[in-house]
């Protein structure tokens, strides 16, 4: 398993614009933090217009958010070698496409010349920071040929006719912790954003994909599975991950329940010196995510044997035990230590976020067990199939191979 981190020289793009934390940093940080979480009925005012706010934005959670991007991307299939059109919709200062940016570093740049990124925010200033920070980044690694930018302010709940994405065909759109915050006072918030999502997918490239992060909070999450649901019901496209089928969601039959990302990463320097202000701790990813295709291509080849792993380990007396989903549902399966064997020993590595396949499940009651004579394997691990994105790099080795990755790092 690998540790995302976020390069040396992203984090010198958001330095440049956003300067040194300094105690006005901390103190906008603890407010936009609880902002995003606890007091989220605020979130209707355009918070990045504060220039403080922005600030604690770029310099503590643009990397966070960052990070959150490159675990995702890890997922998808490589791009095809063409010019790509890519769509950043509330971008803020632009960190899916900050994203991107390192993500294409480890990518064959051939064939892609006349890329172009368009980021999207109704705030002025944050489309402002994007662009201030792309223009630095690219300086930084000329010989990458990077991607073109381009921006647009615009209110993504009253876009008009001049909506990016009713004007071409995208190979990839990302909303990046935005889906949430639109349609809030809508009668109706889950069928708007359901719309908006509609015009999206319909704005694809044939193999192009629709990806959405959101922060793994119950409301925020929970919304997301609901607009899953309501988009796979009329057939508007297929679930390429983090679901391994397009049932309704099983998170949604108790109200308590949602389904969540918790990833690997290391916290950079400039992250871990505010939280030991304000007194965070900021140690693993946490996010949902939904990736959708129009062309029916899945992260895996489904069955009913294969799962993913939807929860942490648990450890009881004697056994452990995970929460597995796949078509069937969403069911606990454990494996008493006594039971442990060579067939099903790929158990041992099961963690939330992971693909697996197991042969039998014993269901005696509430509990399936995974028994001796089972076969239990890992199909896919997570952060562990993309480009690398650990990265303790150079930026002179980022400019020469064309790639952030830290080569000495043992998978």
């Amino acid at each position: 398993m690998r540790p995302v981190a976020v390069h040396e020289a992203v984090l010198e793009a958001l330095l440049a614009r956003g300067g040194r934390a300094d105690s006005s940093v901390m103190d906008s940080v603890r407010q936009l933090s609880e902002l995003f979480t606890v007091a989220r009925a605020g979130l209707g005012f355009d918070y990045l217009a504060v220039a403080a706010l922005r600030r604690a934005y770029l310099l503590y959670f643009a990397p966070v958010n960052i990070a959150k991007v490159l675990s995702v991307l890890d997922e998808i299939p490589p791009f095809p070698a063409r010019p790509l059109q890519i769509l950043d919709l509330g971008s803020g200062p632009g960190v899916g496409a900050l994203g991107l940016f390192q993500y294409f570093s480890c990518q064959e740049a051939t064939g892609r010349a006349g890329t172009e990124v368009v980021v999207v925010d109704r705030s002025r200033s944050a489309i402002e920071d994007a662009q201030s920070i792309w223009t630095h980044l690219a300086a930084t690694a000329p010989s990458l040929g990077s991607p073109r930018l381009r921006a647009a302010v615009l209110d993504l709940e009253r876009p008009g006719s001049h909506a990016p994405w009713k004007r071409g065909a995208f190979d990839l759109v990302l909303l990046v912790n935005s889906l949430n915050e639109l349609f809030r006072s809508a009668r109706d918030p889950i069928a708007r954003r359901t719309k908006l999502m509609e015009q999206l997918l319909l704005s694809l490239a044939p193999d192009g994909m629709l990806v959405v992060i959101e922060p793994a909070l119950r409301e925020t999450t929970r919304g997301l599975h609901e607009v899953r649901d309501r988009l796979l019901s009329r057939g508007k496209a297929k679930v390429y991950s983090p679901c391994l089928h397009d049932r309704p969601c099983p998170a949604l039959f108790h109200p308590d329940d949602w389904c969540h990302e918790e990833r690997p990463w290391h916290p950079p320097a400039l992250v871990k010196e505010i939280d030991r202000s304000v007194g965070f701790i900021k140690d693993a990813l946490k996010f949902s995510y939904l990736v959708l295709r129009r062309d029916g291509r899945t992260i895996v080849d489904r069955a009913q044997d294969v799962y993913r792993v939807v929860s942490e380990r648990l450890a009881m007396k004697g056994e452990q035990r995970v929460w597995l989903c796949n078509e069937t549902g969403r069911q606990l399966v454990g494996r008493l230590d006594k039971e442990r064997s060579n067939q099903n020993a790929g158990f041992d590595r099961w963690e939330r976020g992971t693909i697996v396949r197991v042969t039998e499940i014993d269901r005696p009651g509430s509990v399936g067990r995974v028994r001796q004579t089972a076969k239990a394997e890992v199909i896919r691990s997570i952060l562990g199939e993309g480009p690398p994105h650990y990265s303790n790099a150079s930026k002179e080795d980022f400019s020469e191979k064309g790639c952030w990755q830290d080569r000495h790092v043992t998978k």
